[in-house]
């Protein structure tokens, strides 16, 4: 587990800042746009065999509103991108 970095310069709330707590942010971000109930994936009920499942979205409903809502064009050109914005992280 990573070991939280100090901010010398910072309020006692704020000192104590986990090392991917931009990721993290980032991430939930993501998120939060991902459920917005008009422009987010879009959630269904699926009946099973014998019941009904709540809440369940598609991996072609996520594909294709990462294209709509990241600037993809293909499915390529996605792993190119995301290769690229690694790099710039590091």
């Amino acid at each position: 587990m990573a070991i939280p970095r100090l901010r010398a310069n910072a309020s006692n709330e704020e000192r104590m800042v986990h090392p991917n707590h931009m990721i993290y942010q980032k991430m939930e971000n993501l998120v939060q746009t991902m459920l917005d109930p008009e422009n987010g994936v879009p959630i269904k009920t699926v009946k099973s065999f014998l019941s009904k499942v709540p809440s369940v979205f598609t991996g072609q409903d996520l594909i294709a509103w990462i294209m709509k809502n990241m600037q993809m064009t293909d499915l390529g050109n996605g792993k190119k991108e995301s290769v690229k914005q690694r790099k710039r992280e590091l």
